[in-house]
């Protein structure tokens, strides 16, 4: 098509006429955004220049450094414009635990559950679906399934399925392995093989590995080269497929996957949607305890005093209960739980407080009004609110020399059998009340075994590559839960 002269110079100055309309409103917004606000508002706004996007870019670039700047500038508590969505964030520990003990009838974690659902499993699925299903059907499963009284009788399976791994090392005069493979490959097997059964595929490591390496771009729907993990992704899930289909239900299904079969069947779940949420379950049990083992070797090894004095202190207990071959065959959730293991338990829980930056993310569902430090903080139905975990983690006030790795800073406390020595002070790794994590205790345990396997069979020797330092690692700007 020909345009006339004439026509053209319309079509051309009505073009002009819209950019210059646009570049008007984002102006207009954003002097709206810096100049009409009182600036004795509470909480206050964090400014931006952007319509509808509002801060969604600074965020998503670098979330945890973009919380702490904002929070340095405009308090514990501040407001922002987060891709259409109007989010408070609070950085205070008291704030955050009202967050996780408030009824989840008033503040929901449907979009929460829907997005992590659609980030592993690639399907979008009904967020009232997601979350009925998350709600009512998992998380009463995990509850009763991982309690600490169930864990009596898996943690030794665990235990000996992980030691069968790991044996053939400890026959070798010297290996060269990378660190993460090392330790998280035969945890990755044994508690597959305890929660999953002999049914269940063995050879999944790499791939949820693979599939892990972009969950955070997933999550945060940022451009990522995504055919490796969608292939990965497509595999397990064939894998899954097959192992949920089998006709009957039998002890070769595992602890968790008999229960979840059953119950999956026992309401009409489709087999599509069972086939996700199994592969969302076993990301979530897994992935961030591969992160925290890691973790926990990294700050060891940079440390040689918390190095040996965790060593010392498994080689003293297992001398105390004979052999390792013994402590393996017998261990139980109490035997790992006494003070004969503080320090390993202090140095994992500290792990976690430097890394397990986890960010609870709800929605209001009604008009809901929260106390932090003498002041009412207002959160209208359909607004957002953000606890910031690691502002309070890196609180000053609460840790001191936060940044730094202090292995016995919760050596220290009242022991008190079944309970983590954290009390007194605002760790929410595990997050809190009515949303304490489900598999608490099998982490915990499943990592003190890891711990003492390793530092009780093998010295390590860090290897640099090249010219590069192995200190400190190179982790990503944007994480989910735990840097990788």
């Amino acid at each position: 098509m020909v345009l006339a002269p004439t026509h053209y110079w319309y079509e051309a100055h009505k073009m002009s006429l819209l950019a210059v309309g646009v570049v008007a409103i984002v102006v207009a917004f954003a002097i709206s955004s810096f100049f009409s606000k009182d600036a004795a508002s509470f909480p206050p706004r964090v400014p931006s220049i952007l319509p509808w996007f509002g801060t969604a870019l600074s965020f998503i670039s670098n979330p945890d450094e973009f919380l702490a700047r904002c929070q340095k500038q405009y308090g514990n508590v501040f407001r922002m414009l987060l891709g259409g969505r109007e989010v408070v964030v609070v950085c205070s520990a008291a704030a955050i635990s009202s967050i996780y003990t408030t009824d989840p009838n008033t503040l929901g974690a449907q979009e929460m559950h829907q997005t992590l659902y659609y980030a592993v499993s690639g399907s979008k699925g009904s967020s009232a679906e997601v979350h009925g299903i998350v709600t009512h059907l998992i998380l009463p499963i995990l509850d009763q399934r991982l309690s600490r009284r169930a864990m009596g009788d898996l943690t030794a399976p665990i235990a000996l399925a992980m030691y069968s791994k790991i044996k053939p090392y400890a026959q070798m005069k010297s290996a060269r392995v990378p660190l993460r493979k090392f330790l998280t490959q035969p945890l990755c097997y044994a508690t597959n093989l305890v929660m999953f059964g002999s049914r269940y595929p063995q050879n999944v490591y790499e791939d949820l590995n693979t599939l892990d390496e972009t969950m955070t771009e997933r999550f945060y729907g940022v451009p990522f080269w995504f055919w490796p993990s969608e292939k990965a992704r497509r595999r397990m899930l064939g894998q899954i497929r097959d192992y949920l289909s089998t006709e009957d239900i039998s002890e070769e299904d595992g602890w968790l996957g008999a229960a979840f079969k059953r119950s999956f069947r026992d309401h009409n779940t489709g087999l599509h949607e069972a086939c996700n949420h199994f592969l969302a379950l076993q990301w979530g049990m897994q992935a961030n305890t591969f992160g925290i083992a890691l973790w926990l070797f990294l700050f060891l090894l940079r440390h040689p005093d918390a190095f040996l004095a965790v060593r010392n202190e498994i080689d003293k207990a297992i001398k105390e209960d004979g052999d390792l071959e013994s402590f393996v065959t017998n261990v139980k959730p109490q035997m790992l739980e006494r003070p004969c293991f503080a320090l390993l338990t202090s140095a994992l829980l500290e792990t976690m407080r430097l890394t397990a930056i986890f960010i609870p993310f709800r929605v209001a569902k009604s008009d809901f009004q929260l106390k932090d430090q003498g002041k009412t903080v207002t959160v209208r139905k359909g607004e957002y609110i953000l606890g910031s975990v690691q502002a309070v983690h890196m609180n000053e006030n609460s840790y001191t020399d936060h940044h730094k790795f202090v292995f016995d800073r919760f050596a220290h406390g009242e022991h008190r059998e079944g309970r983590l020595p954290t009390e007194g002070r605002p760790w929410f790794s595990f997050a809190a009340g009515k949303h304490l994590c489900k598999g608490r205790h099998m982490a915990m345990y499943e990592l003190k075994m890891v711990a003492i396997l390793y530092l009780h069979l093998f010295d390590f020797t860090p290897v640099t590559n090249g010219s590069s330092p192995w200190w400190p690692p190179r982790t990503t700007s944007r994480n989910l839960g735990i840097p990788r």
